[in-house]
């Protein structure tokens, strides 16, 4: 082999070397979700929101937005659900739909569930519905999403512990500090 092959051969395994040395972003590939979640996951104490025992004097979702009072203690009880997707990928946060709300089959060979607009939600999906926004203790939205970090999945009932948060135009979100599953 010619002293030009040679430095040529070894500059292509050079190159090739690095560029599979590279990272995900380097290469313009995304990295998986689920490989940010998990590891943003594993630095979070998930204990810290997960509350071991029901807070008492829960109300639901309409009832809490005709009376909730804005920075006011709040304990909410529901069921996550009432969208289409009720999660927002990657932080802890999901829709709440009232607990007067029912579950039903979305056809009947479909196999999926969503949970039905009665009454309320056919007229106004707002009013049964609220957004939950996990914080931590400076107020800041968890970053790990719920699913991960609560263990919870779409239906579940749940009852949620914070504070209220509603701006002038009387948009209603949930400031929670803690998350209970019910059985």
């Amino acid at each position: 082999m010619t002293k030009m092959h040679s430095t040529l051969l070894f500059g292509l395994l050079g190159t090739v070397t690095a560029v599979g040395c590279g990272t995900a972003a380097d290469s313009g590939k995304s990295i998986p979700t689920t490989t940010r979640v998990s590891n943003a996951a594993a630095s979070i104490d998930a204990s810290h929101y997960k509350l071991a025992e029901e807070p008492e004097g829960a109300v639901g979702v309409i009832a809490a937005r005709e009376s909730a009072e804005d920075g006011a203690p709040l304990v909410l009880v529901g069921r996550i659900g009432g969208a289409a997707n009720p999660w927002i990928d990657g932080r802890a946060a999901f829709t709440l739909l009232d607990p007067s709300m029912s579950v039903v089959a979305n056809g009947q060979d479909s196999g999926e569930t969503e949970l039905c607009l009665d009454d309320c939600c056919a007229v106004d999906r707002q009013n049964c519905t609220t957004l939950v926004k996990v914080v931590d203790g400076q107020g800041k939205l968890v970053a790990v999403d719920s699913r991960e970090l609560l263990g919870v999945k779409e239906s579940d009932m749940v009852v949620v512990k914070g504070t209220a948060q509603k701006d002038k135009s009387g948009n209603f979100v949930m400031l929670a500090s803690g998350v209970y599953i019910r059985n």
